[in-house]
């Protein structure tokens, strides 16, 4: 594979924020939003949510590799080499039950009081588990498709404290805990930042370095060790709460990793000022969550904007059309921008 270097030192100037002329952009066809029945061994598949084990999974369809892979790069992004199917192994690992089926993969809550999972809760238990051989196996396996033409691995889907955190306990009941057993929380929140750097770490080492650095699964790549975190169940609480109870340890976290890129949901803005005034926090991917038929394009483009004013390198991942790409990249300083822009499905209507 012959790469172009002028590509990659755009890609390593999207990090430095470097002026350009135009920003990062790649146009792809409509997502589908459809059934797709979750592959798993001998043949079979899984509709209807049933759990998922570790002897349970297809490595190469679930890598997509019984299909043709894209491009690996793709306007002015690239295409690593990814599970074409969702995963929920983090909160495997953590001990969680996974189910899976045509429309995802969930991990059940544990039946455990707060304060006792935070006594009993072991990290170095938890790395034992069979869960992070299949990612050892599954990383191994995407290395030496992507060996073929040459392209990058992506992380693996390793879901932030506070998202382990509401998958371990329950939404509800971390909701309660952060009032009547706080202390608690911290603990096992604590133990969790122990296990998700310990797994990150493994998770760098099992993929190759690709042209000296690694590809975000928001498709830009850094000429460094990167991790792709996100903190979806912070919306659960207010600025105030999420600062309180858990800023300390997504910190804690990012600050391990010379790269980094936080994900954050449109409907999830609320917590920008607060991300933005900490240091460890280098680049914010916001996705437009088109299906959730929320369509505010003036509250994300000051949030964007606002990404870009606290010296932050920013992601626009979703659904814009033409016109809307070019409103975008009009509205926002072409360095340290990527733009991911997918088509939107024909008979799509919303309100600006």
């Amino acid at each position: 594979m012959i790469m172009s270097t002028s590509l990659l030192d755009r890609h390593i100037g999207f990090w430095a924020r470097t002026p350009v002329e135009r920003p990062l952009v790649t146009r792809l066809p409509p997502r589908t939003w459809e059934a797709r029945p979750y592959p798993i061994r001998r043949g079979r598949v899984l509709s209807d949510p049933l759990p998922l084990g570790p002897a349970d999974v297809d490595v190469d369809r679930l890598l997509g590799l019984d299909r043709p892979l894209p491009r690996y790069v793709t306007g002015d992004l690239f295409n690593a080499l990814g599970c074409a199917y969702p995963q929920a192994w983090m909160e495997a690992i953590a001990g969680c039950t996974i189910l899976a089926s045509a429309f995802g993969c969930v991990a059940r809550p544990i039946a455990a009081d707060v304060q006792e999972a935070a006594r009993s809760f072991s990290p170095e238990e938890a790395l034992e588990s069979d869960w992070l051989r299949v990612m050892s196996t599954v990383l191994q396996r995407a290395g030496e498709a992507a060996a073929v033409d040459g392209r990058a691995v992506e992380q693996l889907h390793l879901r932030g404290v506070i998202d382990v955190l509401a998958a371990y306990l329950g939404e509800e009941r971390l909701c309660q805990a952060v009032y009547d057993s706080p202390q608690a929380v911290e603990t096992l929140a604590e133990k969790l930042t122990d296990l998700h750097v310990a797994v990150a770490r493994k998770d760098l080492k099992a993929r190759r370095s690709w042209q000296g650095g690694s590809v975000s699964c928001w498709r830009v790549y850094a000429p460094g060790p990167l991790l792709d975190y996100q903190i979806d169940a912070s919306s659960l609480f207010s600025p105030r709460m999420y600062a309180r109870h858990f800023l300390a340890f997504d910190r804690a976290i990012l600050r391990l990793f010379p790269y980094s890129v936080l994900h954050l949901h449109a409907c999830g803005l609320q917590h920008l000022d607060t991300l933005l005034s900490v240091a460890e926090v280098q680049a914010v991917e916001i996705n437009l969550d088109w299906d959730s038929g929320a369509w505010q394009k003036e509250r994300i483009l000051a949030g964007c904007r606002s990404v870009q004013e606290h010296g932050k390198s920013l992601i626009v991942y979703g659904e814009l059309d033409a016109r809307e790409l070019d409103e975008f990249q009009e509205a926002l300083s072409p360095g340290g921008l990527a733009l991911v822009a997918f088509e939107k499905p024909a008979g799509w209507k919303h309100e600006a």
